[in-house]
């Protein structure tokens, strides 16, 4: 009785030692259109914003239009540190655009504040990045502001 009970024990320990020794690889057999599916999906998120406007204060092509380009933008950002600056490249220009703006109407008052500095500067329709949404104090408190009487 003891060898018998001993024998089903080994031969279940052996089993459970052979069963992890196997290999980690394990094959997925799939639908092309599951494929298919997956690829939009990457494209799709990879397209993140909304269409928008922004303001192009610079335009350069040309042996040093990077360099010139990199320049306008730190001065920019030096001057303005809340506004997002974008460079794009279209061949053959580098173009320098700030802000993020939902309509025509926020990017045009904010070229009326920054034109007498950007004289050639112009509002330009962009994919532009989500806006961050403002929540008041009320709602993230759940007390109201303080009224200034």
């Amino acid at each position: 009785m003891k060898f018998l009970i001993f024998s089903i024990l080994l031969f279940f320990g052996i089993s459970e030692v052979c069963a992890q020794e196997k290999s980690g690889r394990h094959y997925v057999k799939q639908d092309e259109s599951v494929d298919k599916l997956i690829s939009s999906f990457r494209q799709h998120n990879r397209n993140r914003g909304m269409q928008g406007f922004r303001v192009q204060v610079y335009t350069a092509s040309g042996n040093r239009s990077k360099l010139l380009t990199d320049r306008v933008k730190a001065e920019f950002d030096a001057k303005h540190p809340g506004v997002r600056s974008y460079i794009t490249y279209d061949e053959p220009y580098y173009k320098l655009r700030v802000g993020d703006f939902r309509s025509r109407l926020e990017a045009q008052q904010f070229l009326r504040r920054i034109s007498s500095d950007y004289i050639y500067a112009i509002v330009v329709v962009d994919r532009i990045n989500l806006p961050r949404l403002r929540i008041d104090d009320e709602q993230t408190t759940g007390e109201s502001a303080p009224s200034a009487e």
